[in-house]
């Protein structure tokens, strides 16, 4: 007859023990932490559309691929109820949903003339709680606006974790010294950063150099949790390559992290390559989708096969695509559950 002694036998119970736990443990959750709410402000949501923008042809193919003016009585409606779709079918915990503050003048009052394109804070606000089971808000605030950091309190007294910032778009440079009170307040408050670095191709752009990475150095040393946002990547023909100096920064300061939002889409393979290629950047990449612009596996066949695409190709929710895809590109979950971590602490 097999002994064994009592030693042996309290082992092997404490390791089927400790197998047994591990299988039971329930899986992490996810975020996607760069999804856009849009609107024209046609149910009074008081968001803001410029007219280039509505006559724009990407607008259009959005409207009409994502079957906006089929869906609600009004174009807000319309995306929202597509929005909420697209999350439900992700397979992801949840979205952060991202609004967009104005441009200001100098005297930090709204700049409507400059503003391409406005998502108020209190309608994300209001959006995100109707349908907390799958988002959470992301308000946007422009450190030139006359009441910046009363602004900050009231979302962080909202429950907001995470606010925007998008300087291209928006005219601001992050670098200027008079912001110092509002990037320290921040911190204090322990609200993160999204700040857009890299090349945009979805909006008017005032200033492309303010969205070069280097800039976020100041807010950085006031001590708060940043994200750029795309992580300083373009295209092969946008000048300057902005990405290596995001990869500076992360080797200064460990509360910085990068998105991978609009990463799967056509013209960003080779910067996504290049972040997904070095350990110590892509251990800094947090997942976003930059919804509702949609993911092209297909610019990825290089590193994907028939069946990984045609996989892909299934996908129903524009979110869940690119999940699935950056998840077959070997960073989709890990990126996920990271940003869940950094986020919702």
């Amino acid at each position: 007859m097999l002994s064994i002694s009592r030693r042996e036998f309290t082992a092997s119970l404490l390791a089927a023990t400790a197998a047994s736990t591990a299988v039971a443990q329930p899986p992490q959750p996810t975020l996607d932490m760069h999804v856009h709410l849009f609107g024209t402000g046609d149910s009074g949501s008081g968001c803001r559309l410029s007219n280039d923008i509505q006559q724009g042809v990407q607008f259009r193919g959005l409207t009409f691929a994502l079957n906006i003016k089929g869906r609600g009585k009004t174009m807000d409606e319309g995306y929202v109820s597509a929005l909420v779709e697209h999350v439900k079918l992700s397979g992801l915990s949840k979205i952060a949903l991202v609004a967009q503050d104005a441009c200001y003048d100098a005297q930090g009052q709204a700049d409507w003339k400059r503003t391409s394109f406005y998502i108020p804070n209190d309608y994300v606000i209001k959006i995100a709680n109707e349908h907390r089971e799958l988002m959470i808000p992301c308000p946007s605030i422009n450190p030139q606006r006359l009441d910046a950091i009363a602004e900050l309190d009231r979302i962080h007294s909202k429950g907001a974790r995470l606010f925007k910032i998008h300087p291209p778009t928006q005219g601001v440079d992050v670098a200027q010294r008079s912001f110092t009170k509002f990037y320290r307040r921040a911190a204090e408050l322990k609200i993160v950063i999204l700040v857009h670095t890299g090349h945009e191709h979805s909006a008017p752009v005032i200033d492309k150099d303010l969205a070069n990475p280097a800039r976020l150095e100041l807010m950085l040393d006031q001590g708060p949790t940043v994200v750029a946002c795309h992580a300083g990547t373009g295209w092969p023909s946008d000048t300057p390559d902005q990405l290596p100096a995001f990869a500076n920064l992360l080797k200064r300061y460990p509360k910085l992290w990068g998105d991978t939002a609009v990463l799967g889409t056509a013209g960003r393979q080779r910067d996504f390559y290049r972040l997904l290629d070095d350990p110590a950047l892509r251990s800094r990449l947090l997942h976003g989708s930059d919804f509702p612009f949609p993911v092209s596996p297909s610019s990825f066949n290089e590193r994907l096969n028939k069946d990984q695409l045609k996989k892909l190709a299934s996908v129903r929710s524009w979110i869940g695509k690119d999940y699935q895809l950056k998840e077959e590109l070997g960073i989709g979950r890990e990126s996920a559950e990271r940003a869940w971590r950094v986020i919702m602490g």
